[in-house]
């Protein structure tokens, strides 16, 4: 069995767990390759008979780096796959829609991950939370590994002609408002209109370049010296604005037209007995625990 394993991480999180189910792979004879999206999409599949898609939510969907790659994967031709992702709060129909993609693609499925991940979102913190701190913890990490270890022998079965895996409930319907949140700040209204408004403070930046270093889709331009100017490839993750050490960035998430929305996303997640969550403040790109 050779694998290849997609992620894509932000803050490195979705990168620890993609190498834990690589350690659990390796550990069950498997050879495993593990592949960071940031660097584009690998042009050849030849080698793989088993396909992982790890990415953190994203607004509630999968990142549209991830949905992008796997279309741009072509037909998997049978081969096995599997996904795996991380949430802060709410995933909503993320897991759902790769798992659907990757069927579309003609993979297989034999198995599905899922973990929480600690949610540095600048909204949220604005707000004074901050939701699965520490997470993913070294239980979930564990959990990871021995889902690797697992997937060798599924993947066996189901070339032998054994009966096919069965498969993991689906997750709910995505919440309205969730829904409706997921749409605004979709890929497409974020290229026509969002990249635009995200900009610096000429004031308070320091021209430091933390910004462009840190795109997770290198989207930001930057020369020494000189202000940061962000392009049409943004995907609003926001991490510019969250680790920026001046706090002179400035978003569309920064309208109040979006702060109903980020509190009521807030409370509906202290609500929930799933989630772990405690008290921030945000200064200087960092989130300091009360």
């Amino acid at each position: 069995m050779k694998v290849l394993i997609l992620f894509w991480s932000i803050g490195g999180t979705t990168k620890r767990v993609a190498e834990r189910i690589a350690d659990g792979l390796r550990s069950a004879n498997a050879e495993c390759d593990l592949h960071d999206l940031r660097s584009g999409v690998p042009s050849d599949l030849s080698p793989y008979d088993t396909v992982g898609v790890g990415f953190p939510v994203h607004y509630f969907r999968a990142p549209t780096v991830v949905t992008d790659a796997i279309v741009a994967l072509g037909r998997l031709d049978g081969r096995s796959v599997f996904a795996f992702s991380l949430n802060g709060t709410s995933r909503g129909a993320a897991l759902n829609r790769v798992r659907s993609a990757l069927g579309r693609a003609g993979g297989t499925e034999i198995g599905v991950f899922t973990s929480y991940g600690e949610d540095n979102f600048y909204p949220y913190a604005r707000e004074g939370w901050l939701f699965s701190p520490d997470h993913p913890t070294e239980s979930e990490l564990q959990a990871a590994q021995q889902f690797g270890a697992d997937l060798p022998l599924v993947h066996q079965r189901r070339l032998a002609g054994g009966a096919p895996p069965s498969p993991r409930p689906r997750d709910a319907h995505t919440h309205p408002v969730h829904a409706l949140e997921r749409m605004v700040t979709g890929p497409r209204p974020t290229r026509l209109l969002y990249w635009r408004f995200l900009r610096v403070d000429p004031e308070r930046c320091t021209r430091c370049g933390t910004c462009a270093r840190r795109c997770p889709v290198r989207n930001i331009a930057w020369e020494r010296g000189a202000l940061p100017r962000w392009g049409r490839d943004c995907v609003l993750c926001l991490d510019c604005v969250t680790t920026c050490p001046a706090e002179a960035v400035r978003s569309p998430l920064d309208w109040a037209l979006f702060r109903p929305f980020m509190r009521w996303n807030v409370r509906r997640a202290l609500r929930d007995p799933n989630l772990e969550h405690t008290r921030v403040e945000f200064r200087q790109g960092r989130f300091k625990r009360m």
